[in-house]
């Protein structure tokens, strides 16, 4: 029992000096984080956004393109097939838009507010 004492005692030591130095040290050092952000306002962070999705979907677009017409040649008029590579294809177009149509969105917001901010 004295044992576990002493290093409960030891560890509280140990852990007030850590304390105490990282304390003054954050007094000492003013320590300055920048923000990562390139955006200064909310329409140019939505952009930002905007442009690393679309960075990562062109990709997963294309992919789903190209299956779809993978299932339309390997179909060999089954029409199981055949709809599940309509399927493919339309959810790939659509997604494409959806992306596309929210970069314009975002595009006209934009200008809207820059042009009544003036």
């Amino acid at each position: 029992m004295l044992l576990l004492k002493n290093n409960f005692v030891r560890l509280y030591t140990k852990l007030s000096i850590l304390l105490t130095a990282l304390t003054l040290a954050s007094h000492v050092y003013a320590v300055q984080i920048e923000s990562p952000l390139i955006a200064t306002n909310i329409q140019d962070f939505f952009m930002a956004l905007i442009a690393i999705v679309i960075v990562f979907a062109t990709p997963i677009i294309v992919f789903f393109i190209i299956y779809a017409g993978f299932l339309y040649v390997t179909a060999r008029g089954n029409e199981q097939t055949i709809t599940q590579a309509n399927r493919a294809l339309l959810y790939a177009i659509i997604g494409g838009l959806l992306i596309l149509g929210a970069y314009g969105i975002i595009t006209i917001v934009s200008n809207l507010i820059t042009a009544m901010t003036g």
